[in-house]
């Protein structure tokens, strides 16, 4: 049968365990409401022109029908296809992932005079279409940054950071411009947020939503919920007017002027931020807050940690004290106790009173080592001299003194009832020593 580790080791363990257990607990609670509250295009609302979900973009849609823009939406991408022939039109693609791929590159092929805006397109999408654009981050939030270029600003565009070759950058990559030759003006927006009825009245997004999708008289809203299959007909576009908004919102050009988009700047990432086209490594959870943020994150956690060594108990065995007041020694006794108890600490308990018996016998005991040779053994010494006064058997007197730790309390009760009546032998025997 194998020894149970001491009661202080057990609760080092719990110690440490516990801020651990709750780094975990917070970790996972964080993950697990990211992803509730994620919002994705398979949501029947999301950017949907006649929604006044918080996912929706009723607000938005009934901005751009004020400023005379008519806008159209599209349930399928044959229909927003054929809807977008003929020039000076705007062609929104919330789900560019869902969209068939030939469906796609007939909307990127559509005339020059033409204006595509893509939202978060995935890394495949780009590569299947051959475009000078490719992702370089992902974020858990999206990041408002600057426009760092002709368009309003600050706006919450930094959800994907993408790099463009031959193209405009801006927002630190959360909005990338690109122009082919004899093609449309295809604009990449790295988040939905712009759109949306809930962030449209934050920062400058109204404004930036309204430069957008507002630069031609008809806007080919193309809305898809989950992919589109291989060979689905054209879905004609839907005839109910689109609702107007409570509350009007604030635009930058005049009615039916397209909106002029920042031209190239001739560099590789076109942008003004200063970052080469694919030198964006950052980690996507590294830059989801200010830097700012972290600092005050590390600071707490320094404190936290500071706080828990000043707080802690001492990781070796119990030392003693200098009590700070004057305390009753029953009292005092009876409070230890009580501590031992609640801790089950009843090795330590034993100890104590053991190490207190041999003080009690300090004299005996002196008495014992005199005439004792140096370097022998002090134990044995000690229980063969207190078993011959106390008339005990040296096994039971070792057993008392050194025995091993109790485990129930029957058993430490036991234990220190043959203590005292050990010390109580060995101190009667000195005395009638004494008297003769």
């Amino acid at each position: 049968m194998s020894a149970r580790p001491p009661v202080w080791r057990r609760l080092r363990w719990r110690r440490w365990m516990a801020p651990w257990g709750a780094v975990f607990v917070l970790c996972t609670f964080t993950v697990v409401t990211w992803a509730v509250d994620h919002e994705t295009a398979t949501d029947r609302d999301f950017l949907e022109p006649g929604s006044t979900a918080a996912v929706g973009s009723h607000r938005l849609a009934g901005q751009l029908d004020r400023r005379g823009v008519t806008v159209q939406r599209y349930g399928g991408s044959a229909g927003a296809v054929e809807g977008a022939r003929g020039g000076g039109t705007t062609v929104l693609v919330t789900a560019p992932d869902f969209v068939r791929p030939d469906a796609l590159g007939a909307l990127l092929s559509l005339p020059a005079d033409d204006r595509v805006v893509l939202v978060d397109p995935s890394p495949g999408v780009l590569a299947a279409q051959d475009l000078p654009v490719r992702r370089t981050g992902s974020r858990w939030t999206t990041g408002v940054r600057p426009a760092g270029c002709g368009l309003p600003g600050p706006a919450a565009t930094l959800g994907s950071a993408y790099a463009v070759r031959g193209g405009t950058r801006c927002f630190d990559g959360g909005l990338v411009r690109v122009v082919p030759a004899g093609g449309p003006e295809i604009v990449v927006v790295g988040a939905a947020d712009v759109f949306r009825n809930d962030r449209l009245g934050e920062h400058r997004n109204a404004a930036l939503a309204g430069a957008l999708l507002g630069g031609y008289d008809r806007l080919a809203w193309l809305s898809l919920h989950r992919p589109e299959r291989a060979t689905a007909p054209a879905v004609p576009p839907t005839t109910e007017p689109t609702p107007r908004p409570t509350e009007p919102l604030p635009t930058d050009t005049p009615s039916g002027q397209p909106t002029d988009l920042p031209t190239p700047s001739g560099t590789a990432d076109g942008g003004g931020s200063g970052r080469q086209a694919g030198g964006d490594r950052s980690s996507p959870l590294g830059g989801a807050f200010p830097p700012w943020v972290w600092a005050v994150v590390a600071q707490v956690l320094l404190a936290a940690v500071l706080f828990a060594l000043w707080r802690a108990r001492r990781l070796g065995t119990p030392v003693a004290e200098p009590l700070p007041v004057v305390v009753p020694a029953a009292e005092t006794v009876r409070g230890r106790a009580r501590l031992y108890q609640r801790a089950k600490a009843r090795g330590v308990a034993l100890g104590a009173l053991r190490a207190g018996a041999l003080r009690r016998l300090a004299p005996v005991l002196a008495d014992l080592a005199d005439g004792q040779p140096a370097g022998g053994d002090r134990p044995a010494t000690v229980v063969s001299g207190l078993a011959r006064r106390a008339g005990w058997p040296p096994d039971r007197v070792h057993a008392v003194l050194f025995g091993p730790e109790p485990e129930t309390d029957d058993e430490l009760r036991a234990a220190v009832a043959e203590l005292d009546e050990l010390v109580r032998r060995v101190q009667e025997e000195g005395r009638g020593a004494g008297h003769d």
